[in-house]
């Protein structure tokens, strides 16, 4: 049975009293029913009560020119009131942006339940509609330990916590919630407000992904490509080309800037650290580069911009860069086809970019961050230096010799190239 109650909302039987922002104008604040004195919710009775009461409110405060006060906020003492007073401190938030980004990103996970894109779409939808219409905007579903007690959880917890996450989530993002709800449970210790006691996190350990090394092959960098380019999504093509001809980072790529050639070497600069990035220039990239500054100009046309945009990587919607998350589903979405193949517009199938992961066991796709590992792995096999390939990448030397000594454990023809010179040696020595 489903409970309706007006500006109450219920979350698996918890009552909330939610706005919607023509009443937040008038001061209205959105808060948890429960009882100050024990911290009890209130039961459907209560709460029906209220919402007689508040809606008497509401209507007198709309004929009434005069602003509300605020209630008092109330200290619920949450781990979702935990991570936001966390989040909002000034030991995080002098931290650099992407790293206060990551946080928020790995605390979304701890306190709501996953969604799919259309589900999230279709949030997104229903919150402009109540938006438009005055009423409360529709809450996302919460994980269950976003409404208990820090003070509830320990060590148990955590574990339970973290292997449903790696099945919800993930293994690496349920690493990332794991470590941002452990930071907000220290941070809490010497909180004035909170007044936490040890972090159970502490001394837990928790098992690791290996790392991960995938090689996109050159049939499925064409055919990723073609499927791109088909579905009018040149762009997502334009930033795998860059991906194999620069192996810079996709979050760098979707930033970069380009300087022009000097030198015979194209320079990039990093719209968001500043950074300048200098590789010579392939014909294979720079024709693509040409394409891609015509198409960016059409588009700044196209969306009537003032200036047209200094990214290379421009989302053909928009007009302007992409955001990390629009990237990952559009990247998606042409791998999908890449995968099937197409007949009208011509689109070869690829089916290898599927594949069984052999650690886990699962199925598995290749991913625009493999580019960047196969840039390194086809530097090594035209016989470059470890110190050649971090200069073009950008990949430490530990980091860089990881992946080669990986994809080298596969590489069948580097073997028997490697045993023809054995035996050639040999030969010299006198070991016939």
């Amino acid at each position: 049975m489903t409970v309706k109650l007006p500006f109450i909302k219920w979350r698996e039987g918890r009552p909330r009293l939610v706005h919607g922002p023509r009443e937040r104008a008038k001061g209205f604040v959105d808060r948890d029913l429960r009882h100050d004195d024990t911290g009890a919710w209130f039961s459907y009775e209560e709460a029906k009560a209220f919402a007689q009461t508040h809606v008497g409110e509401i209507h007198k405060a709309r004929t009434s020119r005069k602003k509300v006060a605020p209630a008092a906020a109330v200290r619920i003492g949450l781990v979702e009131d935990l991570l936001t007073d966390w989040i909002n401190s000034k030991e995080v938030q002098k931290l650099k942006p992407a790293s206060i980004s990551s946080y928020r990103k790995a605390m979304r996970a701890v306190l709501f339940k996953p969604e799919s894109r259309e589900d999230a779409k279709q949030r997104r939808e229903r919150e402009k509609a109540a938006a438009v219409l005055g009423q409360a905007a529709p809450e996302r579903t919460r994980e269950p330990i976003a409404s208990v007690t820090p003070g509830a959880i320990g060590a148990p917890e955590l574990r339970d916590f973290y292997n449903y996450l790696k099945g919800a989530r993930g293994h690496h993002m349920a690493l990332a919630a794991i470590a941002a709800l452990s930071a907000a449970l220290t941070w809490g210790r010497e909180s004035s407000k909170w007044r936490l006691g040890n972090n159970p996190r502490l001394d837990m350990e928790f098992d690791r992904p290996e790392g991960r090394v995938v090689l996109i092959t050159l049939e499925e960098f064409n055919a990723l490509v073609a499927a791109a380019d088909a579905v009018g999504r040149p762009s997502i093509g334009d930033a795998i080309y860059l991906g194999l001809y620069t192996g810079q980072r996709q979050t760098d790529r979707l930033r970069l800037k380009d300087e022009g050639l000097v030198n015979g070497r194209r320079h990039f600069r990093q719209s968001k650290t500043g950074a300048l990035v200098s590789i010579k220039q392939t014909p294979q990239l720079a024709k693509r580069l040409f394409e891609a500054r015509v198409r960016v100009g059409e588009l700044a046309k196209k969306h009537r911009l003032n200036t047209v945009p200094d990214e290379i990587i421009i989302d053909e919607v928009t007009g302007r860069a992409y955001n990390e998350h629009t990237y990952r589903h559009v990247f998606a979405e042409v791998r999908d086809l890449a995968i099937r193949g197409s007949e009208v517009p011509s689109v070869p199938a690829c089916p290898s970019l599927q594949f069984i992961n052999p650690t886990s066991g699962a199925l598995d796709q290749k991913h625009d961050q493999d580019l960047r590992d196969t840039c390194v792995m086809l530097l090594d096999r035209a016989g470059n230096d470890l110190l050649s390939i971090c200069d073009v990448t950008g990949h430490s030397y530990q980091s860089a010799q990881l992946i080669m000594k990986h994809y080298r454990a596969r590489n069948a023809a580097r073997a028997d190239a490697a045993i023809d010179k054995l035996v050639a040696f040999l030969g010299k020595e006198g070991l016939t």
